[in-house]
């Protein structure tokens, strides 16, 4: 009987340590996932590096949006 549970204990030890594996290799993988943050858009840096001003009228349109919830499309249009 001894022998069964010092096997038994082996084998929960075994599929304990293969768990904890899996769930740090599962973290590591979901940590170094190979997704891009961009805050601003290919479009407005782009506006931004050719008229530095442009900042300031991306600015206030970010402004207006967060004032009224809603995208003013002319005014982006027009700085972008």
């Amino acid at each position: 009987m001894d022998n069964n549970k010092g096997t038994l204990d082996n084998i929960l030890g075994i599929l304990g340590l293969v768990s904890l594996v899996a769930i740090v290799y599962h973290a590591f993988k979901s940590i170094n996932s190979d997704t891009d943050t961009s805050v601003i858009s290919d479009d407005a840096l782009k506006a931004i590096q050719e008229d530095p001003k442009a900042t300031e009228k991306i600015r206030e349109a970010v402004d207006d949006y967060h004032d009224n919830g809603e995208w003013n499309e002319t005014k982006l249009e027009s700085i972008l």
